[in-house]
């Protein structure tokens, strides 16, 4: 039996109706499988310095965040990824941040700061601007598991060649549902919006 055409506007409504819905569905389902999915990455590809994201809109809790990322930090410096660390972050922060990389092994002269604020689209946008300044244009980014998504996608449309590797997936850096779901809606409105407002800082990617 041959289906009726949509003809009559009330179907054809209904039609585009379901198919916005519908999409409408499937971006922030998309946004989380991306979530999922970059949190898996342990990328430690060599690149010119390891930036450490500062923990401040971190979902739990923040100093266990801190230790997480400091940590995962060191150890990429251990193994030779790059032979920098940048921490971000307020002012305050940094001193303890720095004699808590000393702890782990890391020499002063290899810790530079650089003050940003505390969303990922302005710390992002201060650490491309500086390694255009320093002639780099690679970086290794630390953050939660979770947040690694949305900071792949910014730092690479500031024009930064980013790798990610999760501070952890356990303690105050654990995958959570609610975390995803946080950063799945982050995600989207970065998508939809502020994308369109981020300037293409490096070049030469």
């Amino acid at each position: 039996m041959a289906l009726e055409p949509v003809t009559s506007p009330a179907r054809i409504f209904t039609l585009i109706l379901t198919v916005g819905v519908s999409l409408l569905l499937l971006i922030p389902i998309g946004a989380a499988a991306q979530i999922v999915l970059t949190s898996q990455i342990e990328d430690e590809t060599q690149t010119q310095v390891i930036v450490v994201m500062d923990p401040t809109g971190a979902w739990n809790n923040q100093a266990a965040a801190k230790n997480d990322r400091l940590e995962r930090a060191a150890e990429l410096y251990a193994a030779g990824v790059a032979p920098v660390i940048m921490m971000t972050g307020p002012q305050r922060a940094f001193e303890r941040s720095q004699k808590e990389l000393e702890k782990l092994g890391i020499p002063a002269n290899d810790v530079i700061y650089q003050p940003t604020g505390s969303d990922t689209l302005g710390t992002l946008a201060v650490v491309a601007t500086l390694l255009k300044d320093l002639g780099w244009s690679s970086a290794t980014i630390v953050t939660d598991s979770a947040h690694s998504a949305r900071a792949q996608v910014t730092a690479g449309k500031y024009g930064v060649d980013a790798h990610m590797t999760p501070s952890s997936r356990e303690g105050a850096s654990a995958l959570t549902s609610e975390y995803i779901a946080r950063e799945a809606i982050a995600l989207v409105w970065f998508y939809l919006y502020n994308q369109w407002q981020v300037p293409r800082i490096l070049t030469g990617k």
